[in-house]
């Protein structure tokens, strides 16, 4: 018998003993040697990037491989109504021919969604994603364990239909359906029954928009052992009941292993009222992201730094420097709010702000109170305030961190944060939502 004549069940077993490049490598023998490496025990999952230079790969991974991977993903340009009705063939059919999958994350680049114009946007939305979705969501083997909207504001309107689709909600582990708003300040906000929750017991990590957070959902949450919140704020009403401190201290008792990240997106107003009517002391905070929220709130960062001290790991406060007035530029106490949070939160491992003009006095202060501990440490050098002695202290700073360290140049920054021109709508809608997902992909 020769070597192209090996059953393909001895061969599978030969290449689990080889690392994927090997493995590839010898797939290289013959036309079976080829066809068995496509093999479900070495493909459980495959990544569709929708672009043209990626088409000729798609269409290979849809004909090998849709019929029995176990986990998705599908990114596109939403702002695109080519890529969006590629990203909609393609989760059609996966749907139509795939019995194994659970876990499905869409990933669009942009908060803005474009459709194509020979269907009517209920048609298209219904036929190419809702219907697709929920009929994953039907199936109970498998059932759905992973489902990520990849903060498409299209489809989060749709969750509670995805809730009430779920054929085994106890198998759900991961629900990410918070949004980015194409328009912040304007938006539909539908109604989210807390007692959709009710059968998710295995639910670990849930992202949601702040507007559907309550007491009445808190109560519902805090029975399910949740490990990650991700809330996502982009406007706020002072006659909006949110959630109480007491909703949240009973939460904590319940679930005392859950994180809370909260993301302000665009939220110019909000960000106002973050350490007075958004924040509450018994609030599991871990991580915050304030992004293009165009103000510093130095009495949120000091809120944060007394209450959170034992929980906090996190700070990002991204603005464009085109965006801020001249008052705002510096943080305006007698404290710098920064290094009270290095002092106080000991627990904190990252620290990233662009927009505002920085003292580095201050940030030579923080790395001598963190810097052993602190993974990320980034601000950009354009936000430096002039300083005689300016290359010294960045060498201090350089000492006193883990790893080599350096004010980012702008060159290293993402076009999103560039000094030298405006910043683009796309390049900063592509930035958030390459920020929000961190939370969903870093889950384990």
């Amino acid at each position: 018998m020769g070597w192209g004549k090996i059953p393909a069940l001895a061969l599978v077993e030969v290449y689990r003993y080889l690392e994927p490049p090997d493995r590839l490598q010898a797939s290289a023998t013959c036309k079976h040697w080829r066809q068995t490496l496509f093999h479900p025990r070495f493909f459980d999952r495959a990544t569709f990037v929708v672009n043209r230079r990626n088409e000729a790969r798609n269409a290979f991974y849809l004909q090998n491989l849709a019929h029995f991977i176990s986990a998705t993903s599908i990114i596109f340009d939403s702002s695109s109504a080519h890529a969006v009705q590629r990203a909609a063939e393609i989760l059609l059919a996966i749907c139509s021919v795939n019995e194994r999958l659970v876990s499905l994350s869409l990933r669009p680049t942009q908060s803005q969604f474009a459709l194509p114009r020979q269907f009517t946007t209920e048609n298209f939305l219904h036929s190419g994603l809702i219907e697709p979705i929920k009929s994953l969501l039907g199936r109970r083997s498998p059932a759905i364990r992973h489902l990520n909207l990849g903060s498409c504001e299209r489809l989060s309107m749709y969750c509670p239909e995805f809730l009430r689709a779920l054929a085994c909600p106890q198998e759900l582990r991961l629900l990410a359906m918070a949004s980015v708003k194409e328009n912040p300040s304007f938006y539909y906000v539908g109604n989210l029954e807390a007692s959709l929750f009710d059968k998710c017991s295995n639910l670990r990590l849930l992202s949601i928009d702040y507007d559907f957070l309550s007491d009445e959902l808190l109560r519902v949450l805090q029975l399910l052992h949740l490990e990650r919140i991700v809330l996502h704020i982009h406007a706020f009403d002072k006659t909006q009941s949110g959630s109480s401190d007491d909703a949240w201290r009973s939460f904590q008792d319940h679930s005392p292993q859950t994180e809370l990240r909260i993301n302000l997106i665009k939220a110019s107003e909000a960000v106002k009222y973050l350490h007075s009517h958004i924040l509450h002391e018994s609030m599991p905070l871990s991580h915050m992201k304030v992004l293009f929220c165009k103000h510093m709130n130095p009495q949120a960062v000091d809120f944060i730094s007394q209450n959170y001290n034992g929980s906090f790991k996190s700070l990002t406060w991204i603005d464009s420097s085109y965006d801020i007035q001249e008052a705002e530029f510096y943080f305006r106490t007698d404290q710098d709010p920064l290094v009270m949070m290095a002092w106080r939160c000991r627990k904190l491992e990252e620290i990233v702000v662009h927009g505002y003009l920085l003292d580095v006095h201050n940030l030579v202060g923080i790395a001598r109170l963190r810097g052993k501990d602190l993974k990320r440490f980034e601000v950009a050098k354009f936000d430096l305030l002039p300083n005689p002695l300016l290359v010294s202290f960045l060498n201090e700073i350089n000492r006193l961190m883990v790893g080599e360290w350096h004010p980012k140049k702008d060159k290293e920054l993402p076009a999103a944060l560039s000094s030298c021109s405006y910043p683009s709508e796309c390049a900063r809608d592509k930035y958030i939502m390459e920020l929000t997902q961190k939370d969903i992909a870093d889950f384990n």
